[in-house]
């Protein structure tokens, strides 16, 4: 007789980890969460979230408190480096198709209130994965301190170096883009309120995006083509950034020089060929663990949202796991990879280089 698995065993607390677990519990399935920071801290600076996401988050009763903790994003033009307009983004016609928000939030507060919507004994702190393994009767997750988590199913959602990953599929490690991206989150005075510019402007090479942030603030991010590296000190990344965009349009280097050195966080950009099957038997992947993306729609988050509430559906409709995870990975893959296809396309578009190449697209985007 086919029943629905009685606990699901999820690595990492991530954004997609924590909407799975709540939409696990939702159609009534015992979580556990494996996270393997010792506290779960804020990270990163904000996220954007595109009304698919939020139509998800909606169903998963935290959309509310998303919307309040964060700021409903304004019109979005794209400019070239001097300022001048080259059109307006496509959120709009988005927010009226899908009748969701566009929201930008603070990573933080995101966690924060995801968390909330779980109970305490859901999330397991300082659980490292170390390996997965799988028999008739369930799958386990190995841990770092020598102990184990067994469940019906285990779903990797550890991100772009995923253990569950490299257990299940073993494809080696992530592509580098050739792309590096900078954040920030700064605080604004009436003076650059009253000039900020929500949305992209595309230069040569890189590019600088800015959104208004709740609590007179906004969030910023940049990127460049730049050769893979960890980085410099805080001070020295700020400087960097600083360099590539002093000529840039206003009021960019001022957002920039108004933002502290430890509010700036610095990532490379990696991307995977999409894959065709994201589960073998009782173990699945989702989010980055299936398709790391590069961030130029700023879909990475979105994407492992909607995965979130696909594996809810399936693991919940009471088909047996192995079926249920293929059943989730069929629904979800193609799409996910052609948003992985398009963000590297976008992305090319974007940090174009050569004068003349850079000319053309900017007259194909205004003419569209």
């Amino acid at each position: 007789m086919l029943t629905r698995p009685r606990q699901v065993v999820i690595v990492g607390a991530g954004v997609g980890g924590l909407c799975a677990a709540i939409a696990l519990r939702k159609s009534g399935i015992e979580v556990v969460v494996l996270e393997q920071a010792t506290e779960m801290r804020e990270v990163g600076a904000a996220v954007l979230l595109w009304p698919n996401a939020m139509r998800v988050l909606q169903r998963l009763e935290v959309g509310a408190a998303i919307e309040e903790a964060g700021a409903v994003a304004a019109i979005a033009a794209f400019r070239s480096a001097r300022g001048t307009a080259l059109g307006v983004g496509l959120a709009e016609k988005a927010v009226a198709r899908l009748d969701a928000p566009t929201v930008v939030v603070h990573r933080g507060l995101l966690q924060t209130i995801l968390l909330a919507a779980l109970d305490q004994h859901v999330l397991r702190l300082g659980a490292r994965c170390v390996g997965v393994a799988q028999d008739a009767e369930g799958a386990t997750v190995s841990l770092a301190d020598g102990s184990t988590e067994h469940g019906d199913l285990v779903v990797g959602a550890d991100g772009l170096n995923s253990q569950v990953r490299t257990a299940l599929v073993g494809d080696g490690p992530p592509r580098y883009s050739g792309y590096t991206a900078w954040r920030g989150i700064v605080p604004l005075d009436r003076s650059l309120v009253d000039r900020l510019h929500p949305g992209e402007s595309w230069g040569r090479g890189c590019l600088f995006g800015v959104a208004m942030l709740g609590g007179s603030q906004a969030y910023w991010w940049a990127s460049a083509r730049t050769g893979e590296g960890v980085g410099g000190s805080p001070a020295e990344e700020k400087a960097a950034v600083e360099r590539r965009f002093r000529i840039w349009h206003e009021p960019i280097p001022e957002l920039i020089d108004a933002t502290l050195e430890q509010a700036i966080v610095r990532n490379c950009q990696y991307d995977r060929p999409p894959l065709r099957h994201w589960s073998a038997g009782r173990i699945g992947l989702l989010g980055d663990a299936a398709h790391p993306m590069l961030a130029s729609l700023g879909q990475g988050a979105c994407q492992a949202i909607e995965d979130a509430a696909a594996l809810g559906d399936a693991v919940g409709a009471g088909a047996d796991v192995t079926a249920a995870l293929r059943a989730y990975g069929a629904r979800r893959a193609p799409p996910a990879a052609a948003v992985v296809r398009r963000s590297r396309k976008v992305a090319q578009l974007a940090h174009l280089r050569h004068p003349l190449a850079v000319a053309a697209r900017d007259a194909y985007l205004r003419l569209r």
